[in-house]
């Protein structure tokens, strides 16, 4: 079953055209990861679906609803969440707090603090961050910054997980060990749609790819067939080395 479909997707600032004619799918259960060279329209994709930057044309349907007019509570609320690429935790809150403030704007409907603690522990579980619950975020290393991202964004318990560069930045060990908690996400029914730079994560964790170049989509295709394809080769390393190919 489909989940999320974009069709037609356009972004224009002024006369400046961000995307064109973008069209995908991701269906339930699957991790669907979106690659393309620095100023492809990636990030703002990801605005778009959930909801923070206005759609210039085509349709985005969520569970068979459109929600080009929705507002971004309005969609956490119908079950989407994202981690951003910048992490910011909340100054002068805990790490357990910083979660919590995410479970109260989620699917669940939480409305108390209580329930909002108990959604908030279960998701730093999930990513093991439990015992730096009364931490300051802003002393946590790199790679546990990213995964309060997540808990965050899990805590508003999601069935669509858009994860945007969760990934960079991290070293070999810390890249595998994020790796590893993405792959168990999905094991839990969470659908996910991931931007990555970090090639050997995308294609080590996605069951299909899309390429976008230019605001466009260039190539859609399992991991194994992005490597090969022209196209892709020519956007990332020029046109001499996809006549090679």
């Amino acid at each position: 079953m489909i989940m999320l479909e974009t069709k037609n997707v356009a972004k224009n600032y002024g006369g400046l055209k961000v995307l064109s004619d973008v069209n995908f799918n991701v269906t339930n259960g699957e991790i669907l990861g979106i690659i393309g060279p620095n100023g492809a329209g990636k990030t703002t994709l990801m605005n778009m679906i959930s909801r923070l930057t206005p759609i210039t044309g085509g349709v985005i349907v969520y569970k068979g609803e459109t929600i080009n007019d929705k507002k971004p509570y309005e969609v956490s609320k119908m079950g989407i969440s994202r981690t951003f690429q910048v992490v910011k935790p909340f100054g002068g809150l805990s790490v357990l707090e910083n979660v919590m403030v995410g479970a109260f704007y989620g699917k669940r409907s939480v409305k108390t603090k209580r329930e909002a603690r108990l959604a908030a522990e279960e998701a730093l579980g999930i990513v093991g961050l439990e015992t730096m619950s009364n931490k300051d975020p802003r002393t946590l290393p790199l790679a546990q910054r990213k995964k309060l991202e997540v808990a965050r964004a899990l805590a508003m318990d999601p069935d669509l997980l858009l994860l945007d560069e969760v990934m960079a930045g991290l070293d070999a060990r810390e890249l595998c060990d994020m790796m590893s908690e993405i792959l168990k996400l999905k094991e839990k029914g969470i659908t996910i749609i991931v931007i990555e730079h970090v090639m050997k994560a995308i294609m080590g964790i996605s069951d299909r790819i899309v390429v976008l170049h230019l605001g466009r989509k260039i190539f859609e295709g399992r991991p194994d067939e992005v490597v090969k394809d022209p196209a892709v080769i020519e956007a990332y390393l020029g046109t001499k080395y996809a006549a090679k190919g």
